[in-house]
């Protein structure tokens, strides 16, 4: 990208920006968006490891010097994405307590953030995340980070359940919770809707593999 080509990307940046009376917040929130977007697309394309930071600068029409002020590394804008993701992963774990079953709670939830990987189109992306987290020590970190949230959350949501007598798990939650988390990832990574299997046939089979693992007490 020659230096006219990062002037006229920034101009049009503005030019976009300043089209509605945003915030400073609002300004800053639409362009780490923006580069997270092209960042998404390199990684996808070229790899982590093959992408440049004069990649993504690229695709997203900015100069590096602008795309500096708001992010010092690929692994800074992982870090981005990771949060982002870690944020709606949140949002969709919080509804399985509004939900009287505890199976239902739970199958709801995996079919939620199963549609919303394969509608976000963010499968190829979280595999090249995990394949760097193995050989990248940063990126591992904030893999971790997240992943470690939502088994806690799981961990919270299947303890209560337990201690109110709704659920009576074939083995303790320190070998069920490594096994959903692992199965979680594989769904993920795979995006079975992507190969043609209806999410109606996904939710029918994880909804038997929940009542096997969780043995609910059902009312008599």
């Amino acid at each position: 990208m020659s230096a006219l080509d990062s002037i006229a990307g920034d101009a049009q940046a503005d030019f976009e920006l300043d089209a509605e009376p945003l915030s400073r917040a609002e300004k800053r929130d639409q362009q780490t968006q923006r580069i997270m977007e092209a960042a998404k697309a390199c990684f996808v394309r070229s790899g982590f490891q093959g992408a440049s930071m004069h990649q993504v600068c690229a695709e997203a029409g900015m100069s590096p010097g602008a795309l500096y002020r708001y992010f010092p590394s690929k692994e800074s804008i992982i870090e981005a994405i990771t949060e982002a993701d870690r944020r709606h992963d949140a949002e969709i774990f919080a509804e399985m307590d509004k939900n009287p079953c505890v199976v239902d709670g739970f199958v709801n939830a995996a079919i939620a953030h199963i549609r919303y990987m394969h509608e976000s189109g963010n499968a190829p992306l979280f595999a090249e995340i995990r394949a760097e987290s193995m050989r990248n020590e940063a990126v591992e970190l904030h893999c971790h980070n997240a992943m470690g949230e939502v088994q806690t959350t799981f961990r919270r949501y299947l303890e209560a359940a337990i201690e109110r007598g709704d659920i009576d798990p074939v083995v303790e939650l320190d070998v069920m919770l490594p096994m959903i988390m692992a199965i979680g990832e594989g769904l993920a990574l795979n995006d079975l809707p992507a190969q043609g299997v209806p999410i109606e046939r996904i939710e029918a089979l994880l909804r038997v593999t929940v009542e096997a693992m969780f043995r609910p007490n059902h009312p008599k």
